[in-house]
């Protein structure tokens, strides 16, 4: 093996153990090789016991067994997808003409993007993503600033903070990564925490969490929220009863679709 590979695999190391995981897209582009490089590097490393390969990419060695690394932003779009379909259209009606709607990252949110129907409504984001999602022509989109993560296409970090703070919101629509009745919400990617902590404190009315069932008892590594601020949870009906009378018992209003 060269140099220039041992190198590479250094490089690609470090790049997981900073950001937990990564998808081989993300690294093909990252180091400018092509993916069959990229999955043998992947291959060589795994066999080495220096990082868990998992399929699309690979994570952090001492990454929690709870949630695997976070899957390419299509795979997420399509998974569950009639579930976040009900679930966006049902979270359209906590909406009215002329409100300013914080909206954070993750495809659920893009679901109700899509469907909502308000004049003089203005978005305010950090979903990249947002930008190219079909929505009604009466909708204006404020995209925040900040530090752009390729995995989740979201930003997020200090300057997307900053930006919230001068903004206060009609309402708050969060997607999440994993929800719990301990833990709260929980995301895989931590400069999503500040974005979502900005957008709650700022809210002026509800705030309401997107999750469908198969984010339910899931733990990530980072909270971004306890349940204690979350006013609302749309869910699809597959959502476990125990989890509806938890978050319920919480003071939680739970609404399945």
């Amino acid at each position: 093996m060269n140099m220039r590979v041992n190198q590479r695999e250094n490089s690609i190391v470090e790049y997981i153990n900073q950001f937990e995981s990564a998808t081989v897209s993300e690294l093909s582009s990252r180091f400018n090789v092509s993916e069959i490089t990229i999955r043998r590097d992947l291959e060589r490393l795994s066999e080495k016991r220096v990082i868990n390969r998992v399929h699309g990419g690979a994570r952090r060695m001492d990454a929690p067994e709870i949630e695997a690394s976070v899957t390419e932003f299509r795979q997420k779009s399509e998974s569950m997808l009639q579930e976040k379909v009900r679930i966006g259209q049902r979270a359209c009606q906590f909406v009215k003409d002329f409100d300013t709607v914080f909206m954070n990252s993750g495809t659920t949110v893009l679901q109700f993007l899509k469907q909502l129907q308000c004049q003089g409504v203005t978005i305010v984001t950090n979903n990249v993503a947002a930008l190219d999602t079909p929505h009604y022509p009466g909708i204006d989109i404020l995209m925040l600033g900040g530090v752009y993560n390729e995995r989740t296409r979201s930003v997020g970090g200090e300057i997307t903070s900053s930006n919230l703070l001068n903004i206060y919101s009609t309402c708050t629509i969060l997607g999440v990564n994993a929800l719990d009745l301990n833990e709260g919400m929980t995301t895989s990617v931590y400069h999503e925490c500040t974005a979502n902590n900005a957008m709650i404190s700022h809210s002026r009315g509800k705030v309401i969490v997107l999750a469908d069932s198969s984010k339910m008892g899931k733990i990530s590594s980072y909270v971004s929220s306890p349940l204690s601020k979350i006013d609302v949870i749309i869910t699809d009906s597959a959502c476990p009863g125990e989890f509806v009378a938890g978050f319920e018992a919480k003071g939680i209003e739970v609404i399945t679709v």
